[in-house]
């Protein structure tokens, strides 16, 4: 079913563009306020939803995707660029990998799977959320470490977290 929070989430996908090419351009402020606005836009639609009780399975799948989407797109192009460190886009961009890897395997095999983020995967995606701010911003370098540190380590942590709930579901079906 197509709903605002849905239009609120496409708005955050056709907003991404926006984000690569003013970055592309070497407007960062201007990058920044589209990152911005996307960002305001994943609360804002996730608020709705729960508010206006128009949570969907289109809105579950488009959500994550636009999230992710937007994040690793800016995280791969702001390691291009050397805004952000190599190593960060690749933890980044891996624990996504890892969580849709797992995702299709969990959902060929029990052929049924909800979409539900963990409060500690929220928590990351703020941290990696605040990270680009942070770095687009100008933010002076020992900001930018720990904002680059913090951000791996939970992202790691979170990545390992998604990998245990994982196996969990895994051996809960086979049973």
């Amino acid at each position: 079913m197509f709903n605002l929070p849905n239009f609120i989430t496409l708005i955050r996908l056709l907003l991404i563009p926006m984000v690569i090419i003013n970055l592309l351009e070497g407007r960062l402020r201007l990058a920044l306020f589209f990152f911005v606005i996307a960002g305001l836009s994943d609360a804002l639609d996730g608020f709705l939803a729960r508010a206006l009780h128009q949570k969907t399975l289109l809105g579950a799948v488009l959500d994550p995707i636009a999230d992710k989407l937007l994040l690793n797109s800016v995280y791969l192009l702001g390691a291009y660029l050397d805004l952000l460190p190599e190593w960060l886009a690749v933890i980044v961009i891996s624990r996504d990998v890892l969580i849709l890897i797992g995702f299709g395997l969990l959902l060929w095999h029990t052929r049924r799977l909800e979409v539900k983020p963990t409060l500690l995967s929220k928590f990351t995606t703020a941290s990696q959320i605040l990270t680009v701010v942070a770095t687009l911003w100008g933010s002076p370098e020992k900001v930018l470490a720990f904002c680059f540190y913090f951000t791996a380590g939970i992202t790691i942590i979170s990545g390992l977290h998604y990998l245990w709930l994982g196996v969990k579901m895994f051996e809960g079906q086979k049973a």
